[in-house]
């Protein structure tokens, strides 16, 4: 804290009407590690004491604010490491407040205003120690500007429906089943597999397991390195080279951004905590197993030499023309289907002649006696 004459305030009030140096959100890897930087004091403007809120920066401008109000604050060039991360209340504050978003079009009073309900939140959640006094949890005439009824109290009721609901990068799959071979016998196919992505827009995909040949491909039959949110795939493996049963492994990852609320605390732990949002990229994955047992296709029944609804087939089995037919398989369709006639034929023409023989030969006989 530090004291600031009622005339300041004023003169800081009007230096405001005309522009003030602002932070911008930067989305960043999280630092380990970072100085500190005392970068202003703000003036008291609820209660209007000669006391105002002290905000701070990191040493390359990243917006800093105090967790722990009655704690000793911290000083420029102070070195304080990250020790975790605060919950989605806070998470909110810092999304809804100064920098990430304009709460009043006056940056001082926006930054005022994003600190005390950080306080104020922590205290109605117990994470503070009565951190506001209550002079200033029920100041009315001295809030000339209504920051508590108009934006710091609806923010921390806010912040306190979101404690619990952080939202966190994932993906989904969702299909795949058993590989089956496709209608003209080229493929087997799994069924299409959607993906369902939070914090990310694109996925990836690939194959553990497979044959070679074993492709991943979107609805148009295109592979892809990056698969839009939107875009469906399937897998395929060429039937030539599906020999054996296969089981294999379709695994999709995406690299998500999240916001985080990121703590950090000197090693001297009577001096206040600090906190700051960063953007940090994390990798989900999901995984779908797939099997199958390859299988023989049905053979087509052959024709040869024979004639099927006036069609013609030759002795390959294929089809020819009349006149190839008769020439190319002539006696093969006649003489197996008469054969066994044929051999009847002559056994009974031979008994007859044999009988006709034994009955000439005895009239002979008979007439010379």
């Amino acid at each position: 804290m530090k004291k600031f004459g009622k005339k300041i305030l004023l003169t800081v009030l009007a230096i405001l009407t005309v522009g003030v140096f602002s932070f911008s959100t930067v989305s960043a890897a999280t630092p380990n590690t970072i100085t500190v930087k005392r970068a202003e004091v703000l003036s008291d403007l609820i209660t209007n004491h000669e006391y105002g809120f002290v905000i701070f920066t990191t040493s390359d401008g990243k917006i800093l604010y105090c967790l722990d109000n009655l704690k000793k604050p911290l000083t420029s060039g102070q070195v304080a490491n990250v020790s975790g991360n605060a919950d989605a209340g806070i998470l909110y504050l810092l999304q809804n407040g100064y920098p990430a978003k304009s709460i009043t079009g006056n940056d001082e009073m926006d930054k005022y205003i994003t600190q005390a309900a950080i306080w104020w939140y922590m205290d109605d959640t117990n994470q503070g120690d009565n951190q506001l006094s209550d002079e200033f949890r029920n100041a009315t005439t001295t809030d000339i500007y209504g920051l508590i009824p108009d934006y710091i109290k609806p923010m921390v009721e806010k912040a306190k429906q979101a404690k619990d609901n952080q939202v966190v990068p994932s993906i989904k799959v969702n299909g795949g089943g058993e590989l089956t071979l496709t209608e003209d016998q080229k493929y087997y196919e799994s069924e299409f597999m959607s993906v369902a992505l939070t914090g990310a827009s694109s996925y990836k995909a690939s194959v553990t397991g497979g044959t070679e040949g074993t492709t991943i491909v979107n609805e148009n039959g295109e592979t892809k390195d990056n698969y839009n949110a939107n875009e469906k795939v399937k897998v395929r493996v060429p039937a030539d080279e599906f020999t054996d049963n296969v089981n294999l492994t379709v695994n999709f990852s995406a690299t998500g951004s999240m916001q985080r609320a990121k703590i950090y605390q000197t090693s001297d732990s009577s001096y206040q905590r600090v906190v700051g949002l960063y953007t940090e990229e994390t990798s989900v994955t999901d995984n779908v197993k797939l099997s199958a047992t390859p299988v023989t296709p049905p053979t087509e029944e052959k024709h040869v030499c024979e004639i099927v609804d006036d069609t013609y087939y030759g002795p390959e089995g294929t089809i020819v023309d009349k006149e190839t037919f008769d020439r190319e398989c002539g006696e093969e369709i006649i003489v197996p289907s008469t054969s066994a006639n044929a051999s009847t034929v002559a056994i009974v023409i031979g008994i007859m002649l044999v009988g006709a023989g034994a009955g000439l030969v005895i009239y002979r006989t008979r007439k010379s006696c």
